[in-house]
C-alpha cells in the first residue's frame, strides 16, 4: 500500500495521501516498524508534490530514523534521495548534498545501479546548482548512462530535463530545445501529466532567453493549466509568476499583476519564500513600469524584508551545521568517559564479590521484601484498571451513549415527517454528523488504551501530525517545542487521552475563531509536573465575559479536573491567548 502511494505522489496526490496514511495507520497498529517506515517515506514524497515541504521532511526524516535503527541500507539510500529533493526545494542546499552523497555512498556499497543512477541524477543537479559544471556534466551522463541500461523512459525525460537546464545556464540554447523536444515526442507516448507539465515549463523558459517571448508564454500557460489540474501547489505558485512576467515583456499589465499575485498569495501561503520574493521583485519592476510609485515602493519594501528573510534562514542554516559539530565533539567525549565508567565498574565489581557471602545470608530476608514489593505492584495493577475500566464507561455513557441518543431522537423525527424532503435531508446531515463524532471519539478511545501508545513520543507524534493536517492548509504558522522532554517517559491512557483532546480543542479554537496567524505549543516536565502550554497572536477575548465561556472551554476546564489538572486561560483583546495547563507528578505517569 505504501508503495502505490508513492507511484500515485506525483500524479494523484489526494490519493496517495489517503493511502500512505492508511498504509501508516496499519504498520503502526501491528508493529510493522518497515511498513511504518515505507509509508511515511511516500507520506513525505507525497506532501512535496503538494508543496507542504515541512510536513515532507518530518515523514521522510521519521522514515531515515526506523531505517537507521533497522540497518537497511536499500531503504536508507532511497529515503536519503528523497530527503535531499525536499532539501533542494526549500534552498538547503548543503543538506541536500550531504544527503546525495551519503544515498551515493550506500548505493556503491550495494552495487545497485537503479539507485546509483538516481543518486547520480540528483548529484548532477546540485553541483549545476553549485555552479561546478563540470561534476555536474559528469553525473548527468552517468545518470543517462544508467537509465538507458534500465530502459527506464520516466527518468531519461527526468534527466534530460535537468541536462537543459545546465544547456541554459552554459548559454545554449539551442541544445536545451532540441533536448526538450525530444523529450516532447516520447510524451506523447507515455502520457504523464506531470512530465508534460515540466518539460513546458522549460520549454518556456528557454524561448524566453530566446527572446521568443509569445512561444515562452503559450508554453508557460500550458504548464500552469496541467499542474493546476494535478493539484501541485507549489508549481502552479511559480508557474503563475512566470506567466505573469511573460505578459508583462509583452506589455499585457493587468494580466501581468494578476497572475503575479496569484503567485505572491500562494508562495505567502505555503512558505515558499524564494518563489515569494521572485514574484515580489517582479511585481515591483511592473509598479515602476506602469509609473504607479506608490505600489512600486510598498512592493519594493516588502522585497527586501522577503530578501532579508532568505538571508537569515541561511544564517540559521549554518548556526544548525555548528551545532550538530558540536554535538558530534561532545558525544566523542561522552564515549571517552563511557570508557572510564566501565573501567571503574570492573573494579567495583571484583570488590562485590567479597561480599557475595554476606549477601547471601540476608536471601531469605530479601525474598520475603520482593514478596511484598510483588504484590504491591499487583494491587496497583489492579487499581489502575479499575480506574480505566470506570473511565471507558464515563467516556461510553457520555460522549458515546448522548450521540447515539441524538441520533436515535433525529431518525425518529425523520421518520414522522418523511413526506417534507428538506427536513428530511437535514435531520440525515445530523445523523451523518454524529456518526462521526462516535467514530473519532473510539478512535480516540482506542488509541489512548492501546500500550503501543503510552510513551511521551507517541503522544507528541500525534498531535504534530494533527497540528499539521489541521493547519497548514489555512496558512497558520505552527510551532511546537517538545526538545526538553524525555520523549521516552510513560504516560496514562486516561491523562494521554485528556491531555490530547485538550490540545485538539485549542487547536480548533484558535484556527476557528482567533484569526492568529501563528500558534505555538510546548510540552515541558518542570520538578516532575508535566505542562501543556498553547499560545497564538489571534484577536484574543475577555475571559470574564460569559459570553466566551462557551461549552469548549468548560469541556477543557472538565478534562483538566479528570487528570488532577489545572487550566489556565490568560487572554486580552487583541493580544492573543494563553493556555497553560499542569498536571501534577503523582497524577501523568505510569508506575
Amino acid at each position: 500500500m505504501g508503495s502505490k502511494a508513492f507511484a500515485l505522489a506525483s500524479h494523484a496526490s489526494d490519493s496517495a495521501l489517503s493511502l500512505g496514511r492508511q498504509a501508516f495507520e496499519l504498520s503502526r497498529e501491528s508493529d510493522f516498524l518497515r511498513g511504518e517506515a515505507n509509508a511515511a517515506n511516500a507520506l513525505g514524497w507525497t506532501w512535496m508534490h503538494k508543496g507542504n515541504l515541512d510536513s515532507a521532511v518530518f515523514y521522510l526524516l521519521h522514515a531515515k530514523n526506523i531505517f537507521t535503527q533497522e540497518k537497511l541500507e536499500f531503504d536508507l539510500a532511497r529515503v536519503a534521495i528523497n530527503l535531499s529533493e525536499v532539501y533542494s526545494k526549500q534552498s538547503r542546499f548543503a543538506e541536500a548534498l550531504a544527503s546525495a552523497l551519503e544515498a551515493e555512498r550506500l548505493s556503491e556499497q550495494l552495487g545497485n545501479i537503479p539507485l546509483l543512477t538516481d543518486t547520480k541524477r540528483l548529484l548532477a543537479i546540485l553541483y549545476r546548482e553549485k555552479g561546478e559544471y563540470a561534476k555536474s556534466v559528469e553525473n548527468f551522463q552517468a545518470a543517462i548512462k544508467g537509465f538507458e541500461e534500465q530502459k527506464d523512459t520516466r527518468r531519461s525525460i527526468n534527466t534530460a530535463i535537468s541536462l537543459s537546464i545546465l544547456l541554459r545556464k552554459m548559454d545554449l540554447p539551442d541544445s536545451s530545445l532540441s533536448v526538450l523536444n525530444r523529450c516532447l515526442r516520447l510524451l506523447e507516448q507515455e502520457e504523464n501529466l506531470y512530465q508534460m507539465a515540466m518539460v513546458r515549463e522549460h520549454l518556456g523558459e528557454t524561448y524566453f532567453m530566446k527572446g521568443q517571448v509569445r512561444a515562452s508564454l503559450a508554453e508557460y500557460e500550458k504548464a500552469y493549466a496541467l499542474f493546476v489540474k494535478l493539484g501541485n501547489m507549489a508549481d502552479v505558485a511559480y508557474e503563475a509568476m512566470v506567466v505573469g512576467k511573460a505578459y508583462g515583456s509583452l506589455g499585457d499589465f493587468g494580466k501581468a499583476e494578476e497572475f503575479l499575485l496569484r503567485s505572491y498569495h500562494l508562495s505567502d501561503s505555503l512558505g515558499l519564500r524564494n518563489y515569494q520574493f521572485d514574484a515580489s521583485s517582479e511585481l515591483s519592476q511592473l509598479y515602476q513600469q506602469t509609473q504607479q510609485w506608490k505600489k512600486a515602493t510598498d512592493q519594493l519594501q516588502l522585497t527586501l524584508q522577503l530578501k532579508d528573510k532568505l538571508a537569515q534562514n541561511m544564517q540559521i542554516q549554518k548556526m544548525s551545521e555548528l551545532t550538530a559539530q558540536y554535538e558530534n565533539e561532545k558525544k566523542e567525549q561522552e564515549i571517552a568517559l563511557l570508557r572510564s565508567n566501565m573501567e571503574l565498574e570492573a573494579i567495583k565489581s571484583r570488590r562485590q564479590r567479597q561480599l557475595q557471602y554476606f549477601l547471601l545470608a540476608l536471601i531469605p530476608v530479601l525474598v520475603g521484601f520482593g514478596y511484598l514489593i510483588f504484590n504491591r505492584a499487583q494491587l496497583k495493577q489492579k487499581l489502575q484498571e479499575q480506574t480505566l475500566r470506570n473511565q471507558l464507561s464515563k467516556d461510553l455513557h457520555d460522549d458515546i451513549g448522548s450521540t447515539l441518543s441524538s441520533i436515535s431522537i433525529n431518525s425518529r423525527i425523520a421518520l414522522m415527517k418523511m413526506e417534507e424532503k428538506d427536513f428530511v435531508v437535514k435531520q440525515l446531515e445530523k445523523i451523518q454528523q454524529n456518526s462521526k463524532a462516535i467514530l473519532d471519539n473510539m478512535s480516540h478511545i482506542v488509541w489512548s488504551i492501546n500500550p503501543a501508545n503510552d510513551s511521551l513520543d507517541m503522544m507528541v507524534f500525534k498531535m504534530k501530525d494533527f497540528a499539521s493536517e489541521m493547519l497548514e492548509p489555512l496558512g497558520i504558522n505552527f510551532q511546537f517545542d517538545a526538545e526538553s522532554l524525555d520523549l521516552k517517559a510513560k504516560i496514562s491512557p486516561v491523562v494521554r487521552k485528556n491531555l490530547y483532546l485538550i490540545f485538539k480543542e485549542s487547536l480548533n479554537n484558535a484556527s476557528k475563531y482567533s484569526k492568529a496567524s501563528e500558534i505555538t505549543a510546548k510540552i515541558t516536565i518542570q520538578d516532575g509536573d508535566l505542562f501543556l502550554i498553547v499560545s497564538d497572536n489571534g484577536k484574543g477575548f475577555s475571559v470574564e465575559d460569559e459570553q466566551h465561556r462557551g461549552n469548549g472551554l468548560k469541556n477543557m476546564q472538565g478534562r483538566a479536573a479528570q487528570i488532577k489538572g489545572t487550566l489556565t486561560f490568560e487572554s486580552l483583546i487583541g493580544q492573543g491567548t494563553h493556555i497553560r495547563l499542569k498536571v501534577p507528578s503523582p497524577h501523568w505517569g505510569i508506575g
